[in-house]
């Protein structure tokens, strides 16, 4: 099944999550200092990485479905929708670009390049991957799209780079190809490279010696040995996927946390689907889950770390209200109830309206803030919001406020014990934190 509904539907959400993240009321914190979901919290990017979970179809039937099985183990591949794209502009003249400064003895591979195909969650053909590890520790992916596009990842184990970080850098192939290209921090320990449609620059990489990268404050070099069968193997690889001649992995990631499935089935939502939506380009993707109700209700829960200077909860929900009344281009009208204090997090739900031409909006919210004490070494307390969403048109208003209510009434009975104290054992009847 399908998701048909219409655009305006899914954008009015998108954009008020986007705008949140630039007010200034979120402060980013690692991934890793999210709590634990073992109290039946909600976290989003927090799925186990193994078998077993919902499929991309009935929540909580049928077997795995996951997405990207890696290259390399340390440098993931960007995600869905970015290939080609980190090149803003395209590579400059070579005539108006440097050399890189010298590097040390260029890398050799510790052995041969693999290739590969990656999937989508729901196990279809997503790119193909051709990847090797070095001796001076760092790693070398290069993905090709259907669309033929082909980005270039720079794998820095141990790197702490800021996700979603922008930066220009020198790609040079035995001085003679000298090429500026934008990056972006695809993983925090990766750094993806879009060489666009660079005839030259793509041949370079099958018949050069050495390549070498010089980002801000370094400069590395390998040797390009073994990327002439590597690049012919990865076409190759993209064709027969296109094709659908070709083997692909079993999925290694859930379309849907199995926390968040659960939860969806004990709010009365089991005959939901699951959407994949690392098949939507980042920008559009309704949140970090997602899923469909009947033909016309989409469901959602996007997850955002949250500073101490965002405020109380009533100040967090009023600005993430407020940024999404910009999205709405027509008359809009928010119904918000008080906040809820229970013993392990806090809830507020309501809805808003947006009235635009002949299309009537209707979002029911359900906020969650989740908040854990510091503990030793911790400069903040950490903070999570995950808001909860479904979004119809008017005549479907009903449907989406009844799943809605169902969210609310599983994270009210969840939230009557508080969560464990940091460093303390957690219940043996608990489930695993993730």
């Amino acid at each position: 099944m399908s998701f048909s509904a219409p655009r305006v539907l899914r954008h009015l959400l998108l954009a008020g999550a986007a705008a949140l993240c630039v007010t200034g009321g979120v402060s980013a914190q690692s991934s890793s200092q999210q709590p634990a979901s073992g109290s039946g919290l909600i976290l989003p990017g927090a799925a186990p990485q193994q078998s077993g979970g919902p499929a991309a179809g009935t929540i909580g039937a049928g077997p795995a479905a996951g997405t990207i099985g890696q290259q390399a183990p340390a440098a993931q591949a960007p995600a869905a929708g970015t290939v080609g794209a980190a090149a803003q502009g395209g590579p400059r003249p070579a005539a108006a670009v440097t050399p890189p400064k010298p590097a040390g003895k260029p890398g050799v591979p510790k052995g041969e390049w693999q290739v590969g195909p990656q999937v989508f969650t729901d196990g279809s053909f997503k790119m193909c991957g051709a990847s090797v590890e070095f001796d001076n520790n760092l790693h070398l992916i290069f993905l090709r799209n259907p669309a033929e596009k082909v980005q270039m990842v720079l794998g820095i184990p141990g790197a702490q780079m800021p996700t979603g970080q922008r930066a220009a850098l020198k790609v040079s192939i035995d001085g003679k190809i000298n090429r500026e290209l934008g990056a972006i921090v695809s993983q925090p320990n990766a750094l993806a490279i879009g060489l666009g449609d660079d005839a030259e620059l793509l041949k370079g990489l099958t018949t050069g010696s050495v390549l070498t990268i010089e980002v801000p404050g370094d400069t590395a070099s390998f040797q390009l040995k073994g990327t002439t069968k590597a690049m012919n193997d990865l076409t190759s690889c993209v064709k027969n996927g296109k094709a659908g001649t070709l083997q692909l992995p079993q999925p290694t990631e859930p379309v849907i946390a199995p926390t968040l499935a659960k939860l969806l089935v004990d709010a009365g939502l089991q005959n939901a689907h699951a959407i994949p939506v690392d098949k939507f380009p980042p920008q559009q993707r309704p949140g970090d889950y997602a899923w469909q109700i009947g033909d016309k209700v989409l469901g959602a829960v996007r997850s955002f770390p949250m500073g101490e200077q965002a405020g109380d909860f009533t100040k967090v929900a009023d600005t993430y209200m407020e940024q999404l009344k910009k999205s709405c281009e027509g008359t809009y009208t928010p119904t918000m109830g008080a906040v809820e204090k229970l013993p392990a997090y806090q809830l507020r739900s309501g809805s808003v309206s947006c009235q635009a031409a002949e299309n009537k909006i209707h979002v029911a919210l359900v906020m969650q803030l989740i908040e854990l004490p510091k503990q030793q070494g911790q400069e903040q307390v950490i903070r999570v919001l995950n808001v909860f969403s479904h979004e119809a048109a008017e005549p479907e208003k009903a449907q989406a406020d009844a799943a809605s209510a169902g969210i609310v009434k599983v994270l009210r009975e969840k939230g009557k014990e508080p969560l464990p104290t940091p460093g303390a054992p957690a219940p043996a009847a608990a489930p695993k934190g993730k």
